[in-house]
C-alpha cells in the first residue's frame, strides 16, 4: 500500500482516554487491532461516544513499531473521526492579553527591569504560538495528508475498492511465553499520571492486585514529528487493563499489556537502543536548533540595529557550537550504557518479544 498506511473494515470492541501532555490520548481497541491517537488530530470525538461493540468501523492507520497502529481517520454510520481540512491556529491564552497593557505601564512608570520581564515573556508565548501553527501547517500540507484526505473523501463517496476487510471474529490473545523471570499477573486499577516538577519525566502510578505500583518514564513520544511520521505510541494503561509484569526488587523491569496488545521495557540501568538513539537525538536537535533562533530575534529585538551584524556572527557561532552537544551526549550515553550490566533487561527484552513478536517501547 501506497505510503505504507493500512485501510481495514473491522468492528469496533472499545475505547479509552488518558490526558497526555496538551492533549487527550486515545485507544481504540478492535477485532483488528489497537490503535492510537490524539484528540487534537480531529474536529469532534464525540463519536466514539455512539459507537456500540460490534460496530462495523473504517479505518486508516499506519503501523508503529510494536505492532500497534496510529489513526488517520475512522468512518462509521453513525459518524465519523473526521480529518481536519483547515489550519487550526494555535493562540495565546486569553489572560495574556493583559500583557501589553502592563508593559505599557512599565515604560510610563519607567520600570525597566519589570518591563523587560513582561516584553520577554509576552515575545516567547507569541514564538511558542506561531511555532505551533507552522506546526499543524507542515501536518496539514504533507503529501502523506492529501493522500490520506483523498482515500476518505473516496470513501465518503461510497467506493470501499481499497478497503481491506478484517475476517478476524475476536481479538487475538496474548498468551506469555514461559520464563524463569518472576512474571505476576492482574488487573490495573486506580490509574495517576504526575508530571515530575522541571523535569520531562512522568510518573505513572496504579493499583495491581491490591498493591499500589509506580514507574518513570521520559516523555521523548510524537511532540515534534508530524503524526505520519510517529512510530511509537504514548505508555498508555486505563482501569481495568490485564497486564504482565515482571517485577523483582521493588521495580517493574517489563509490561504486558493483554487488553491493547503493547509492552514496555523498563530497564533500571542505562540502555539504548537505535530506536531510542533517534529519539533522544531528535528532542536534542529540537532545542539545539530553535532556541538559538529564538534567541537571536530576542537579541534583534533588544539590541539596535546597527549591532545585527556582531550579533549576527555570534548566532552562527551558537548554531554550530551547539550542535555537537548532542552528538556528544550520545556518545557519552552510548558509551555508559555498555560499561552497565545490562544482562537482566536483555532478558526482559527477549521475553516482550517472544511473547508480542513485536520490540516493545523503551522508557
Amino acid at each position: 500500500m501506497r505510503y505504507n498506511f493500512q485501510f481495514i473494515t473491522s468492528r469496533f470492541y472499545r475505547y479509552d482516554c488518558i490526558p497526555y501532555n496538551f492533549t487527550d490520548c486515545y485507544r481504540i481497541i478492535t477485532n483488528e487491532g489497537t490503535y492510537f491517537f490524539y484528540k487534537n488530530q480531529f474536529i469532534d470525538v464525540s463519536v466514539l461516544d455512539k459507537l456500540d461493540e460490534g460496530d462495523v468501523i473504517h479505518i486508516a492507520s499506519h503501523a508503529l513499531n510494536d505492532g500497534t497502529f496510529w489513526l488517520h481517520w475512522l468512518v462509521s454510520w453513525k459518524g465519523d473521526l473526521a480529518i481536519r481540512n483547515k489550519l487550526h491556529c494555535a493562540f495565546p491564552h486569553p489572560s495574556t492579553l493583559i500583557l501589553p497593557f502592563l508593559i505599557l505601564i512599565g515604560f510610563w512608570l519607567d520600570l525597566q527591569f519589570i518591563t523587560l520581564f513582561l516584553a520577554t515573556g509576552l515575545f516567547l508565548i507569541l514564538i511558542w504560538c506561531i511555532c505551533s501553527t507552522l506546526f499543524r501547517l507542515i501536518n496539514l500540507v504533507l503529501p502523506k495528508q492529501f493522500f490520506l484526505r483523498q482515500r476518505y473523501h473516496k470513501l465518503k463517496k461510497g467506493d470501499l475498492s481499497f478497503m481491506k476487510t478484517s475476517f478476524l471474529e475476536h481479538r487475538k490473545t496474548v498468551n506469555c511465553s514461559s520464563t524463569d523471570l518472576p512474571v505476576y499477573e492482574g488487573i490495573a486499577t486506580n490509574i495517576d499520571r504526575q508530571l515530575i516538577y522541571r523535569s520531562e519525566r512522568r510518573k505513572i502510578l496504579f493499583d495491581f492486585s491490591g498493591v499500589r505500583l509506580f514507574f518513570d518514564e521520559l516523555a521523548l513520544d510524537n511532540d515534534h514529528i508530524p503524526v505520519v511520521y510517529s512510530f511509537g505510541h504514548p505508555t498508555f494503561i486505563a482501569s481495568g487493563d490485564k497486564l504482565s509484569l515482571i517485577f523483582e526488587n521493588n521495580k517493574i523491569h517489563g509490561i504486558i499489556n493483554h487488553t491493547d496488545g503493547s509492552s514496555y521495557l523498563i530497564p533500571h540501568c542505562i540502555w539504548i537502543s537505535k530506536q531510542k538513539a533517534k529519539t533522544l537525538l531528535r528532542n536534542w536537535y529540537f532545542y539545539t536548533i530553535f532556541a538559538p533562533i529564538a534567541f537571536l530575534l530576542l537579541q534583534i529585538i533588544i539590541y539596535p540595529i546597527k549591532e545585527f551584524d556582531f550579533i549576527m556572527n555570534g548566532f552562527l557561532w551558537i548554531i554550530s557550537g551547539a550542535q555537537i552537544i548532542p552528538l556528544l551526549l550520545l556518545l557519552f550515553y552510548t558509551l555508559f550504557s555498555y560499561l552497565n550490566d545490562r544482562s537482566y533487561a536483555k532478558r526482559v527484552l527477549k521475553w516482550l518479544y517472544q511473547t508480542t513478536g513485536h520490540w516493545p517501547k523503551e522508557l
